[in-house]
């Protein structure tokens, strides 16, 4: 099964950035990169939905889990939303990740 590449959609007015694809380790980067973009650079609150993202391995947790870091340190919010029976949901559900589940 080939890799799908990561793509990712940011709609302003709700401040919800959808990531779909295959996060890997060479696009774990871009996708932090993203989200600094996305939020200001953690100044703005805002929602990650992980729903149609297909693969999602420990170091892109570990990345989520810094760039939530960032965003409380700098007084803002970061919501990881995933749809219940994605492969997104089961990992953040594994790896004890809070999310919002729809």
């Amino acid at each position: 099964m080939p890799d799908l590449p990561l793509t990712s959609s940011y709609d302003e007015h709700t401040a919800v950035l959808a990531v779909s694809g295959d996060v890997d380790a060479g696009s774990t980067e871009t996708l932090r990169l993203t989200i600094e973009q996305c939020s200001n650079d953690y100044r703005t609150s805002l929602e990650v939905d992980l729903t149609g993202v297909t693969y999602l391995p420990s170091v892109a947790i570990g990345m989520l889990v810094r760039a939530e870091q960032s965003f409380t340190a700098a007084g803002a919010t970061l919501t990881l939303a995933a749809r219940t029976g994605s492969p997104a949901q089961r990992v953040l559900t594994v790896s004890a990740m809070p999310f919002r589940s729809y």
